[in-house]
């Protein structure tokens, strides 16, 4: 039978177009089936793929394309200690399709954990390998910067390292360590309570934790460089934020080995720079010293009390710099309530000033993370200027971007490691504020301002509980006679002079939670001073709760924060205060509390 032209010219082509297909086929690489390792070649981390066709080809391109970013980067893994290495990946490219499959090869520097692209190419058919366009790698001058990179990168903060030009401003500090922050509780900082700042939500974040010290209410203007105290600032700052906000750690005990932790990131976050053969390297702080300290002391996983964290300071210490620190055991004579060396030494030196002007007390109280990370800060940069002395470095050193993200990336590796599920953010608020002000600060109160603070917060109850009183801290003295501090009989006799309601209870925290719950207010006295008959007192009227702990709300007439008008408020308005310490302070100095409403 004869075929027709036409259907000579249908077989011709369908066999035309089976030998196409056949022919895309055979380029074709099914993804299932191409694999990548990384192999040692020539001392290098080099890439090696099977399932193409011609794997050698492709493989040779490959080590050709990554042997240079491999070379520079190599030096810095094997500096690492084992922390880094080099990895290669290998998915499906954007663009590639069924008859043209491409893939994109990537080389990473990883910590076992997150990755940072260092160099990639396109493998494309079964032959070709297309190297991307070349990136700079001059930012990776050190383990240190690369293991930061990717320390804030697993927190969930993206830094463009080759972009760290010239000395920083304190604009740049504030904003890095405010950024790492959020990078850890995974929100912006909420500012609508602060009133100060006009449009300026960096200087109103940085206000409300504390990363900068505030110059009351009037425009404030960042600093043109950033120097050591700013940084180390910063730093004491976001850790503890970071452990109340995030972690809810606030009132726990610290081990021996978080102590030496906290120390060491201070150190770091400092980390100034000394000579191999200087006298005065500081080699306790290398982490086999600190290690060998912690054992000797069996305090690596024991909760310390304050004694213990003076003893371990000291114990670094003498470790340390090399120009022989003498101590004057026995010049601290007013210390009645230690006889340990240890703690003499400490104070000695300013190494243990936990609260106010109260030196070292109550050494049995156990450390918290609050005043833990408070005294580490205390401990190195006493030790700094001791440095700065001895090795002509200077206390208003400038700082370079780089550095100020090396600090952080420092503050950021103290936390790291922490699974997600130790997270213990806030779960409840409360907080019996007035739509007014009803806040009085007991300065400029006439004769007894320095004894005014009882008579200030019975001003300051009268007000919360009626808009319309007519009291005053002035007022409110003249219903006593005494011309010395108030007990609670004089507090309470000022209040029933006002018609202000209010109920006895106990000092515990089931009691003042209790009483916050039900929209009250409570009247506190305490003592943190080493003399029990010298003591203050505050208005708590809220509290925050997380799984672990408590932070108290307080309006203090005296303050006990040194960050003036830090809302735009009066000192000592809406200050915080965690709970342990507060209720410590209280139970030691009195038997209960006055609560009002």
């Amino acid at each position: 039978m004869k075929t027709s032209h036409f259907m000579r010219w249908r077989i011709l082509l369908a066999a035309v177009v089976l030998t196409a297909a056949l022919s895309l086929s055979a380029c074709t690489v099914p993804w299932q089936e191409v694999t990548v390792e990384t192999v040692t070649a020539n001392g290098l981390s080099l890439p090696e793929v099977s399932g193409f066709i011609r794997n050698d080809d492709i493989n040779e391109a490959l080590a050709d394309c990554f042997a240079p970013y491999a070379q520079q980067v190599q030096t810095v893994t094997d500096n690492s200690d084992g922390k880094l290495s080099i990895v290669y990946t290998m998915k499906l490219a954007a663009g590639s399709t069924d008859a043209n499959a491409k893939y994109r090869m990537s080389m990473n520097l990883t910590d076992g954990r997150e990755n940072l692209e260092v160099a990639s190419a396109v493998v494309s058919g079964w032959n070709r390998v297309a190297p991307n366009e070349g990136q700079d790698l001059s930012w990776i001058s050190s383990a240190d910067v690369a293991e930061t990179a990717l320390s804030l990168r697993h927190v969930g903060m993206d830094i463009d390292f080759a972009d760290l030009q010239g000395n920083a401003d304190e604009r740049f500090t504030v904003e890095t360590f405010v950024k790492l922050y959020e990078a850890f509780a995974g929100k912006a900082t909420d500012v609508s309570d602060i009133t100060v700042g006009g449009d300026d939500d960096l200087y109103k974040k940085a206000l409300k934790l504390g990363v900068i010290n505030a110059y009351g209410a009037g425009e404030y203007e960042f600093d043109s460089q950033s120097y050591v105290g700013q940084v180390e600032t910063a730093a004491e700052a976001v850790m503890r934020a970071v452990e109340r906000d995030v972690y809810g750690r606030q009132s726990e005990a610290v081990t021996g080995q978080e102590f030496a932790d906290m120390i060491r990131t201070f150190f770091m976050t400092i980390s100034p720079e000394e000579a191999e053969d200087s006298p005065y390297l500081w080699s306790a702080m290398s982490e086999a010293d600190v290690n060998a300290i912690l054992d000797d002391t069996g305090m690596k996983e024991q909760p310390l009390t304050r004694r213990d964290g003076a003893e371990l300071v000291v114990r670094i210490m003498q470790n340390g710099p090399k120009y022989g620190m003498k101590y004057r055991d026995n010049g601290l004579h007013f210390i009645d309530d230690s006889d340990s060396i240890w703690v003499r030494r400490a104070v000695t030196h300013g190494f243990m000033n936990y609260y106010g002007d109260s030196m070292l007390f109550a050494p049995d109280e156990g450390l918290t993370v609050t005043n833990a990370i408070a005294n580490a800060r205390t401990y190195v940069m006493t030790r700094f200027n001791d440095w700065s002395y001895a090795m002509d470095y200077s206390w208003d050193a400038n700082y370079s971007q780089l550095d100020v993200v090396l600090a952080a990336g420092r503050v950021a590796r103290y936390f790291d490691g922490r699974p997600d599920e130790d997270k213990q953010f806030e779960v409840k608020t409360v907080i019996n504020d007035r739509d007014y002000d009803w806040f009085f600060s007991q300065k400029n109160t006439g004769d007894y301002s320095g004894v005014n603070c009882m008579p200030s917060i019975a001003a300051m109850a009268s007000h919360w509980y009626d808009q319309n009183s007519t009291a005053t801290v002035r007022k409110m003295r003249a219903t006593s006679s005494i011309t010395d501090g108030w007990t609670a009989y004089e507090l309470r006799s000022g209040l029933d002079a006002y018609k202000v309601p209010y109920q006895v209870e106990n000092n515990d925290l089931e009691s003042i939670t209790k009483a916050l719950d039900e929209g009250k207010i409570v009247l506190a006295q305490y003592s943190d001073r080493p003399y029990e008959m010298s003591g203050h007192c505050y208005v708590i009227y809220g509290y925050r709760q997380f799984k672990n702990s408590t932070t108290f709300i307080i309006n203090d007439s005296d303050s006990l924060s040194s960050r003036a008008e830090i809302f735009g408020r009066q000192a000592g308005n809406g200050d915080e205060l965690e709970a342990n310490f507060s209720l410590w302070s209280i139970q030691r100095f009195v038997s209960d509390v006055t609560v009002i409403g």
